[in-house]
């Protein structure tokens, strides 16, 4: 979990729902990147409490990718899981994640489907992510195929060197992912939902123009003619998205979660 400033109500949320996890045997590293005092204060009470917690920070601002970087290297299990300071992990995420881990040996990466919920913690929609390979891999070529805060994948992956490019402020999970896929890992959606994703305001408020410019950053980067078919549309798409007005895709972003009557 990397953390910068988050409001201590959202920030105790999170925490707790990973520390009152059904599968306990697990480690919290919290790369804190925060200059608040309160929010500083809260982590180290919590870190005081529970022995699982392991507090990781520098002198310099690491960045969110830095951040995860610092934690990730310092993790101790074999699978690891993501998770965001605002977010809330449902009760049994990480047994169903260790449990499809253990079937699915030739899986690597792996997320799954999202609640979303409000600042109030109302659950206002949700969204499916794609399952099937074939499914996954063509929304792969226009569209980020994860829920990043819902992943886990293999201690191997960072032992083999990979870990978030620092210089991607956005999308730098989409960018980590098109460099395993390029390289040969294999990435999947369990059919389960595993979180409660915050969004306060307008869902298209985090997607941005500049995240649409690391977007199509991350691809260009990523391009592989090896694999021409995926790369060509890949880049396509992330010009399409690039260009589009930022109406259109929250209009279009609203129309893919499915609304929870009140």
């Amino acid at each position: 979990m990397a953390t910068y400033n988050d409001p201590v109500e959202y920030l105790s949320q999170a925490i707790d729902s990973i520390l009152n996890q059904t599968y306990e045997n697990l480690e919290l590293l919290i790369a804190d990147d925060s200059t608040e005092t309160e929010t500083i204060n809260a982590i180290d009470e919590y870190a005081r409490k529970d022995a699982r917690i392991i507090v990781v920070r520098k002198e310099q601002k690491m960045g969110i990718a830095g951040a995860r970087n610092e934690a990730l290297l310092k993790a101790k299990g074999q699978l690891i899981a993501l998770m965001d300071a605002d977010d809330v992990s449902l009760p049994d995420r990480l047994e169903k994640q260790v449990e499809f881990a253990r079937k699915h040996v030739d899986i690597d990466l792996f997320g799954g489907h999202i609640y979303i919920i409000d600042e109030k913690n109302k659950v206002t929609s949700l969204r499916k992510y794609m399952v099937g390979q074939k499914q996954f891999k063509r929304m792969f070529a226009y569209r980020n195929p994860l829920a990043h805060p819902t992943i886990m994948f293999r201690r191997t992956i960072v032992d083999d060197g990979f870990l978030y490019d620092p210089t991607f402020k956005k999308a730098e999970d989409l960018e980590f992912y098109l460099r395993l896929h390029n390289n040969g890992y294999r990435l999947a959606n369990m059919d389960d939902f595993l979180l409660n994703y915050r969004i306060v305001g307008d869902m298209q408020k985090k997607r941005q123009y500049d995240n649409w410019s690391y977007n199509h950053k991350a691809r260009l980067k990523n391009f592989n003619w090896r694999k021409p078919m995926f790369s060509v549309a890949s880049w396509f798409f992330s010009c399409v998205y690039l260009f589009t007005p930022n109406w259109l895709i929250s209009f279009l972003y609203g129309r893919e979660n499915h609304k929870i009557a009140s």
